[in-house]
């Protein structure tokens, strides 16, 4: 039998390496998700993360919910003709198989509308997905100041639809 201090510890280092390490749904994997830390009473802030399909048949992210905010939504943003745009995708975001979608700045992105409270730095917070043949998947991550945030470049070829390594 554990010691209660033990315990904790064990579940302090478990929480960690579960946030660290990638979540697995069906044939599903996530990347590490991050939050847009928000400064003073900022209405919105966006959850960015990527998902990997390694199953043999295409899903669709159809749906993310979050107690953070009134009104969570899947949105995209463009530039067309030098005018930036974003807007709510109808129908939610395929995933094919065999593929990785990005949702990062500048792409395809979580939009959290009329936050409840700020999204302080380094602070863990939660979304669920809700996917076409997937379960929904609960999955925690970091908010991030805006130059803290690691993800690729949204407007790279490769980052909405990228080809997943093969195994030799």
């Amino acid at each position: 039998m554990l010691s209660l201090g033990l315990q904790r510890i064990f579940s302090n280092v478990f929480m960690v390496l579960m946030m660290l390490s990638p979540a697995m749904a069906s044939d599903l994997m996530f990347g590490a998700l991050q939050f847009r830390a928000t400064i003073g009473s900022m209405p919105s802030s966006a959850a960015y993360l990527s998902i990997t399909n390694h199953g043999g048949m295409a899903d669709r992210l159809l749906a993310v919910e979050s107690s953070l905010a009134r009104k969570t939504e899947l949105h995209t943003m463009d530039v067309t003709n030098g005018v930036m745009k974003m807007r709510q995708i109808d129908g939610g975001i395929a995933i094919p198989a065999g593929k990785t979608i990005q949702l990062a700045p500048g792409g395809f992105h979580v939009m959290l509308i009329d936050l409840k409270a700020p999204l302080n730095a380094d602070e863990s917070y939660q979304v669920t997905l809700t996917f076409e043949k997937a379960e929904k998947v609960t999955l925690t991550g970091l908010a991030k100041r805006p130059a803290d945030l690691k993800m690729p470049d949204a407007h790279s070829s490769s980052t909405h639809l990228m080809d997943m390594p093969k195994n030799n």
